[in-house]
């Protein structure tokens, strides 16, 4: 008898579920059209309409758009009888292209006959019992001197007008698609093209692209469906913990903009976090300025103000205008000594470029919880080799043994070297000073710039150092945390490569698992720099150290830019913290990014908090 409640229970929720889908029926031309017949020419072309349902799952959506349609000739080839004839919710209607001059009879006048057709369709749509979203017209990809031009903006702002006046939601497609455009340049933007000199359709991974931005309008404009909108996949299912996605802090100038931050914990029954980050120069490469702070006593719910510590964490003055820093700076706590302690690295500059000729170091500094200051960051006294004239432990994650004693990865290279090599520091530190007292084996690349940026944990007893490379992620195991095995690249389960590369990777440790952090292609992110975003979760067979795919999950969606440098916060058993910030720089010709840009990125800083399960 449970069974069978259970099971009609089951049925009626399906059946409701079936019936509250909403139907969505498209109404425009081949920019939005399912391509059926494979062209020639154009073997990879697509409408963003056949793409669209990706990110509505729920919903059924059924696309009339034809190739060549105007506002016009769509009525007169009997198209949009049969949009009506699908009883639709909502109808998505983008018109524009076949509606200019030198169409024939296809021609509509965007002050007249375009505006009067945009208005029957909405109200038929309305008679029908459905709701009219009105879109603009997806820009073209025609530049000059750099810079997108449009001769469709006549419809556009017809199409703006209509729906104010009509009071019908407005998707500007154009606009969000021009500033994609703009960002990306054409040289990027013409690998979204199904040919050499098709300016005006997409191939798939194009169309996917543009429907992408058609998606985000429909949450943004049309409250109804946000339900119904899927911009990511669903997590895994079974997975041991639960992602709760919270923004820091948020805003944009267009001249700098946060980035490193990274947090340490203070236990406590209600942890303290800390959290450390510092501007970025975006005309300038990696032009950090002084460490700033932040921090919350309610797990994220509060934050203090942001605070600037130039007094004892800022830029210091050096004879021949030279400027040395500290950055890529992460705190940690330190349960030996009851303190936190941050370590990162040194960096010199003179007329804010990095000056590479310099000597660079370990930089670390100590919190005083009582009064929320910093001691001076001061520098790691290496051993007087040459092979670490250019050192540190910039964006590096370490491990603390129980004897208090730190094994910090750090790399290194020579004066006048090509590779960076990375070995495991043993340190002591008594809550004021940092202390080298010997060093593992040195583990070697020479291919790109070498190994760096390493990352430490432990896990079951054995230790796990996960290495950047500029074309590919390596791993290496150890027995004792000092002397390692022979590094080899990450992959999946099936042998294939992770994809991530010139970036870092952390780890998440806890006794649900060994988890990596990292970013990779293969996610439709050929539009991030080194696609360094999203930012991903996969468990890890400690046995293989493969990745397995199966569990891999979102932690941060991308919004058109990098999510590098981040960094991992063990909170407490129950808790795990991974913060990044969106970075607001791109590749030439248009680095630094608009404040104005197609997916709304405006620096937010993150804390994805994963939430272990009982």
């Amino acid at each position: 008898m449970r069974f069978l409640i259970f099971a009609l229970a089951l049925g009626s929720s399906v059946l409701a579920f079936a019936q509250n889908a909403p139907r969505i029926v498209l109404a425009g031309d081949s920019t939005v059209a399912t391509v059926t017949q494979t062209k020639k020419d154009r073997p990879d072309l697509a409408g963003w309409g056949q793409m669209l349902p990706e990110f509505l799952p729920q919903a059924t959506v059924i696309n009339h758009a034809r190739g060549g349609a105007s506002s016009k000739s769509f009525r007169s080839l009997g198209l949009w009888d049969k949009v009506i004839t699908e009883k639709p919710d909502y109808v998505l209607i983008q018109f524009g292209h076949n509606d200019q001059p030198g169409k024939g009879d296809r021609t509509t006048d965007p002050k007249g006959d375009y505006r009067d057709n945009l208005r029957r369709f909405i109200e038929e749509v309305r008679t029908a019992g459905g709701q009219p979203v009105l879109i603009t017209s997806v820009v073209r990809r025609v530049y000059e001197k750099g810079k997108l031009v449009s001769t469709l903006w006549p419809y556009v702002e017809a199409v703006k007008a209509v729906g104010q006046e009509m009071k019908v939601p407005v998707i500007d497609l154009h606009q969000r698609s021009l500033w994609f455009g703009n960002q990306m340049g054409e040289k990027f933007c013409l690998r979204y093209a199904p040919s050499d000199t098709d300016r005006t359709h997409f191939n798939k991974e194009g169309a996917r692209m543009i429907a992408r931005l058609v998606a985000e309008g429909l949450e943004r404009e049309v409250p109804e469906l946000r339900e119904h909108v899927q911009l990511l996949p669903p997590p895994p299912k079974g997975l041991p913990y639960e992602v709760k996605l919270e923004t820091v802090t948020s805003g944009y100038d267009g001249k700098t903009c946060w980035v490193h931050p990274r947090a340490g914990a203070i236990p406590g029954p209600t942890p303290t976090v800390v959290m450390t980050m510092q501007k970025l120069l975006l005309t300038g490469s990696d032009v950090f300025f002084a460490l700033n702070d932040l921090h919350t006593d309610d797990l994220g719910k509060t934050w203090s103000q942001i605070t600037q510590h130039d007094e004892t964490l800022g830029r210091r003055n050096l004879p021949g205008d030279i400027i040395v820093a500290a950055c890529d700076f992460t705190p940690k706590w330190h349960a030996k000594s009851g303190k936190l302690l941050g370590t990162g690295h040194t960096v010199h500059y003179q007329n804010d470029k990095v000056m590479h000729d310099q000597k660079r170091g370990t930089s670390y500094a100590v919190y005083d919880e009582k009064t929320r200051t910093w001691s001076p960051w001061a520098s790691l006294e290496m051993p007087e080799e040459a092979k670490f004239f250019n050192s540190g432990a910039g964006c590096v994650q370490r491990y603390d043994l129980e004897n208090g004693d730190i094994l910090l990865p750090v790399y290194f290279k020579g004066e006048g070297d090509r590779y960076y090599s990375v070995t495991v520091l043993r340190c002591s530190f008594d809550g004021k000073t940092l202390k080298c007292l010997g060093q593992g084996n040195d583990l070697k690349l020479e291919s790109g710039r070498g190994v760096y940026e390493p990352s430490l944990t432990r896990y079951q007893g054995k230790f796990y150092l996960t290495l950047r490379n500029d074309t590919a992620a390596y791993v290496t195991t150890s027995t004792d945390g000092l002397n390692y095995g022979p590094i080899q690249p990450w992959q999946f389960e099936d042998g294939s490569d992770l994809g991530n590369y010139n970036t870092q990777q952390h780890w998440v440790t806890h006794n649900k698992g060994l988890y990596l952090v990292y970013n990779r292609k293969g996610l439709h992110n050929d539009h991030i720099v080194r696609h360094r975003a999203p930012l991903v979760m996969a468990q890890v067979n400690p046995e293989t150290l493969k990745v397995i795919r199966s569990t891999e999950h979102i932690l941060v969606p991308e919004r058109g830019v990098r999510l590098g440098n981040f960094a991992i916060t063990e909170v407490s058993e129950n808790e795990t913290w991974v913060t990044v910030a969106e970075w607001m720089q791109n590749t030439p010709p248009n680095i630094i990014i608009p404040q104005e840009n197609a997916f709304g990125a405006d620096n937010s800083v993150y804390a994805a908090r994963i939430l272990w399960k009982e």
